[in-house]
């Protein structure tokens, strides 16, 4: 009798465990919080890792290249008392829709819009996961811009002016979290600071 007991009493709590570590796809956007929005241009290695490419004059031989990304980081809040899982890219994405003033920069800059999924050639990353509940987690985004070494697969650097610009107007859009290829959330990026 005594088994049968502590077999339901385990039976009971884990039941009660399942039900209260709930992880759930973002279904209600009114419990997310877009808290902080931050950009950087960086070619550090650690961040945006290398790539390997053929040589141009000896096909042979390759060499490393390190891209320069504009890399966006986002820290997001969940106030309910579920977590909320972004962590499915098939499921779930994030992307920025750019302002006018981010789109004439980052043209003038790259010469097309790398916002734009379909005309961006040079590669886009991004890390999404969960965010726990009652609680917050950072999400990241970057956009390769090019690299400062002539090679094969990416184009050269613009002029560190051009960059700038890039760089000062990338906070001018809005984040767009979509699921199952849906819209269901959009944070102005330059009022989350």
């Amino acid at each position: 009798m005594k088994k049968f007991y502590l077999g339901l009493f385990v039976i009971c709590l884990v039941f009660i465990i399942s039900a209260c570590s709930n992880t759930e796809y973002v279904n209600n956007v009114d419990y997310l919080k877009l808290q902080k929005s931050e950009v950087m241009l960086t070619d550090d290695k650690k961040i945006v890792g290398e790539m390997i490419v053929s040589d141009k004059k000896n096909k042979n031989k390759s060499k490393r290249i390190v891209p320069t990304e504009l890399h966006y980081t986002f820290t997001m809040e969940n106030k309910s008392n579920n977590n909320m899982a972004l962590s499915d890219p098939v499921k779930t994405n994030i992307r920025i829709e750019p302002d006018k003033e981010l789109v004439s920069a980052v043209k003038e800059a790259i010469g097309s819009n790398i916002y734009k999924m379909d005309n961006n050639k040079l590669g886009v990353g991004m890390s999404i996961g969960e965010i726990p509940s009652k609680g917050t987690s950072k999400f990241t985004l970057n956009y390769t811009l090019g690299a400062k070494e002539k090679n094969n697969e990416l184009p050269l650097l613009p002029a560190e002016e051009k960059l700038k610009k890039l760089q000062a107007n990338a906070l001018k859009g809005t984040l767009i979290i979509s699921q199952d290829d849906k819209d269901i959330a959009e944070f102005r990026l330059d009022s989350s600071q």
